[in-house]
């Protein structure tokens, strides 16, 4: 804790140990409570967490007389109930409550022993959130049971009288029906006259309320039994609640919301002494310009205001007067939200307050219909400027930015406390800029250190944020915390100058640069000899999301968020690998991967960004997948340096062996065709037959011929198939070998597929009748061939194997050949086409084939009548293998 907050705490305590302690008062149950039955049904013992369970809940409230009764039996099934369930604490504010203690019995083998005693009560201060600058003035009474042991059931009830004074009579209440922690009976009731009409909205599945009227009086009842415990993580977004509730009010509308928050915090006249002396130096300060004005009176608010809330009793929800608040020169959420209000009006400008549920954000709609003040938990303010809503939360410092351009967090609705307004305003989102983090490593041999940059540009929000934390922290502990991160990556690494801070306030951008050296940056091979390096994109894995092994529930994700996070590294020699690119682009997120090389300088690119607040739970399964295979995957890279080895070359030069023998396959291919296309053909014998025309889809099928080799052609070219760059893109490490042999598979595949296309184009244009068997040939060869190719990847190549053939290009050339070679032996177009044999015959008058002893028949038409068949539908006729690694 900073010495600040030390004395701060410090004069807190002295306060409350000056006031008179609150006492605990031993009375005897109300009168106005009804009995509740009993249920002796227990929860399986798997589902019981922590040792014990509730056996009974009950909760009665007088909402007129400001009432509300509670009895609790718990029940403890083993030792680590014990620990967890042997203590009883009641949290109450003594400004306004009044605790009355009607019975403690420990129930043992069923008898009962009674533990209630004034003196078991220790009271104190409750301050859970002094913490965050929060004084509240609540105070918890505390019974710490002696002798308790397995088994035993303690049984407990207290009331707790009053109300805060704040609500003006006004009862909203969010009534919990379930807990973390099983309950065998559930019971509340709300005791009310008929005068006082609630609204309940029940969530989660809640039972409705039960509602009898009787001697004057209205009562809602809620009864449940065996409620199993829930579950939670702290990854769930702000608004997730997924426990059963009903949320209770006597408000009818956000108006009457409205109504009751201006009676509390009206808007401020005009400043009075020391507060319009400011006013006249903040207008002599800015001119006659309202924006610098306003700009001028935001920052006064922000960063010369601390915060610091004092909410006892009815300041819970009012405001202390802007006077006082610019006088002791601090103040929370309302109280500088209010001072900022004052202080734009009294140039003219309109200003209000806004209450705001920093947590359900746009889920407060969801209580529309039981609209309520208790259901906001921060105030900022909304100024119309030059015709526009300008947002300002006063409670962030240390913002940039010029005029109104101020980043609003993403609170997504607010209620604006300004006469007539009766509904919530929805909030537009803000730019919250982004981190782009650039970390440069230098490489100059084996041996020296290596030297490692790291500039990061923080904007918009971030810049804020980061602003704030360099204003908390004194350089050389920023400097440590910075060195310590990349401790824990390298062991051996030491700041060699110290961190360069750039503030551009205006356009609210600031630059941190680090300087390191590291000088273990390598690790030597034992087998090869040569050394290796890696590197993990941290930063990344950091920012995404830890997810439970069957996660039932949504994510939360910090929203809006993007991370621009680059690794360059610099060597002494040309970099020799493939480049790579790989995306995710989903609903709710983003993720970008490229690496990519310019001589001596290797990037390696990722982007995330979250686009939303949260992912669903029907898009879990496919979120957990990505980011698996993100953290798994992508985000490591690891190279091999060689430094007595010279690089083998540049993109630019070719790999002369591996074109030899590609042209020497060519050859072969084409000696065999001509071979197979000579030879004399089983139909010749029949005679001559005069083939129909080529038509109909049989053109899709000699397009697709024709294009197959010229696509294979082109991704040789561009896939630099025959660079060395790529040949020795993992030098002689130990997948060397198997990727040499995968790319020269490819060349081989690739090349007789270039071949076999060609020869299937000539024969159909020639119409040969040995066409339809050879094309299906070269369907299954493809099929085969994108298959074998894949699992040879797979299977050899380990590093990043799925990224060298895709599931979609396999499945696409299995349905293209399932659908042409159907086509190829069924189709009667196709076996009246391809009927050309070799030797080619030439047509001749018919009746010179008759013999002189047989009849002469009668002439027949010219025209052949042919059935046909329908052809697929499908557009075109590409055949595809596998793109080069």
């Amino acid at each position: 804790m900073k010495p600040i907050a030390l004395a701060l705490f410090a004069t807190l305590l002295r306060l409350v140990a000056s006031a008179t302690p609150p006492v605990v008062h031993i009375t005897n149950k109300p009168a106005w409570i009804s009995p509740c039955k009993n249920y002796d049904k227990k929860p399986a013992l798997r589902d019981v967490e922590n040792g014990y369970f509730y056996a009974l809940l009950e909760e009665q409230v007088q909402v007129e007389q400001q009432a509300s009764y509670t009895h609790v039996i718990r029940e403890i099934v083993s030792e680590a109930g014990v620990q967890n369930s042997s203590t009883i604490s009641v949290r109450f504010d003594p400004v306004y409550e009044k605790l009355d203690f009607h019975d403690i019995t420990v129930w043992r083998d069923n008898k009962p022993q009674s533990r209630l005693k004034a003196s078991s009560f220790k009271v104190m201060a409750n301050e859970e959130e002094l913490s965050m600058f929060i004084y509240q003035g609540t105070y918890a009474a505390l019974c710490i049971l002696e002798d308790i042991r397995k088994g035993d059931r303690i049984e407990y009830s207290y009331t707790l009288t009053g109300r805060n004074p704040i609500f003006s009579n006004h009862y909203a209440a969010n009534l919990y029906l379930q807990y973390s922690q099983p309950i065998s009976h559930q019971y509340t009731a709300l005791i009310t006259t008929p005068a006082r009409k609630l609204t309940c909205r029940e969530f989660n599945n809640a039972p409705r309320a039960v509602i009898t009227s009787n001697n004057g009086t209205t009562k809602y009842e809620w009864e449940t039994f065996d409620i199993p415990g829930v579950t939670v993580t702290n990854e769930e977004p702000s608004w997730y609640d997924p426990y059963v509730h009903v949320q209770v009010s006597d408000f009818n509308n956000w108006g009457q919301v409205v109504n009751w928050a201006l009676q509390v915090n009206p808007i401020p006249a005009n400043p009075k002494g020391q507060l319009a002396e400011q006013v006249t130096r903040l207008k002599t300060s800015a001119g006659d310009d309202k924006t610098t004005y306003f700009r001028n009176a935001v920052s006064f608010v922000q960063d010369d205001i601390r915060y610091m809330g004092i909410e006892t009793g009815e300041y819970s929800h009012r405001a202390n007067t802007p006077e006082k608040v610019f006088a002791q020169r601090y103040g929370d959420c309302k109280d500088k939200s209010q001072l900022l209000v004052a202080l734009l009006r009294a140039d003219g400008i309109e200003a209000y307050i806004v209450l705001i549920n920093t947590s359900l954000k746009s889920h407060i709609l969801d209580y529309d219909s039981v609209p309520a003040g208790n259901l906001f938990n921060h105030a900022i303010v909304v100024a119309i400027m030059n015709g526009k809503q300008c947002w300002i939360d006063p409670t962030i410092t240390y913002q940039g930015g010029t005029g109104t351009d101020l980043f609003f967090p993403d609170y997504q609705r607010g209620l604006i406390l300004k006469p007539g307004i009766t509904d919530l305003t929805a909030i537009p989102t803000s730019n919250a800029g982004k981190i782009a983090c650039d970390e440069t490593y230098t490489i100059t041999d084996e041996k020296t250190g290596v030297d490692l940059t790291v500039e990061t540009i923080y904007t918009s929000k971030q810049a804020d944020r980061i602003r704030n934390t360099l204003a908390a922290s004194s350089q050389a502990e920023t400097e440590r915390s910075y060195l310590d991160y990349y401790g824990r990556i390298y062991s051996k690494i030491e700041r060699v100058d110290s961190l360069t801070v750039k503030d551009n306030r205006e356009k609210n951008e600031i630059t941190t640069i680090e300087h390191y050296r590291i000088s273990n940056f390598f690790k030597q091979d034992s087998t090869t000899g040569k050394f290796t390096a890696g590197f993990y994109a941290n930063y990344i894995a950091e920012a995404l999301p830890k997810i439970a092994g069957q996660s039932k529930t949504p994510i939360g994700l910090v929203y809006p968020y993007t991370l621009d996070y680059t690794l360059h590294v610099s060597m002494p020699e040309d970099w020799q690998i493939p480049e790579k690119k790989y995306d995710i682009s989903r609903q709710g997120y983003q993720f970008n991967f490229d690496k990519t090389t310019e001589g001596t300088m290797l990037a390696l690119h990722y982007q995330l960004s979250f686009l939303a607040d949260n992912i669903p739970v029907e898009k879990m399964d496919e979120f957990a997948g990505d980011i698996k295979d993100i953290r798994d995957n992508r985000l490591s890279f690891n190279f091999f340096y060689n430094p007595g080895a010279k690089q083998t070359g540049s993109s630019s030069r070719l790999n002369i062996w591996l074109i030899f023998f590609a042209l020497m396959l060519t050859g072969l291919f084409a000696w065999i065709g001509v071979r197979i296309y000579k030879k004399e053909t089983a139909s010749h014998a029949a005679g001559y037959i005069e083939p129909k025309p080529i038509g109909g889809w049989l053109i899709l099928i000699g397009l697709g011929l024709a294009f197959t080799p010229l696509r294979l052609l082109w991704s040789f070219i561009t896939g630099s198939f025959f660079h060395l760059n790529i040949w020795n893109a993992y030098g002689t490490g130990t997948e060397a070998i198997p990727f040499k042999s995968v790319l020269t598979f490819e060349v081989a595949g690739n090349t007789f597929l270039i071949c076999y296309a060609v020869f299937c184009l000539v024969l159909l244009l020639e119409k040969r009748d040995i066409l339809p068997k050879l094309i299906i040939g070269l369907y299954a060869f493809n099929v085969g061939f994108v298959l074998l190719d894949w699992i040879l990847a797979a299977t050899l190549i380990t590093t990043n194997s799925s990224d060298y053939t895709s599931n979609y290009q396999f499945i696409r050339t299995v349905v293209y050949a399932t659908i042409w070679t159907s086509y190829f032996l069924k189709a009667d177009r196709v076996k009246e086409t391809f009927v050309v044999t070799y030797p080619r015959l030439t047509e001749q008058p018919w009746h010179e084939h008759q013999s002189e002893h047989e009849p002469q028949p009668e002439p027949e038409s010219d025209q052949h009548t042919t059935t046909t068949t329908e052809e697929p539908g499908q557009n075109s006729n590409e055949h595809t293998a596998e793109e080069p690694i």
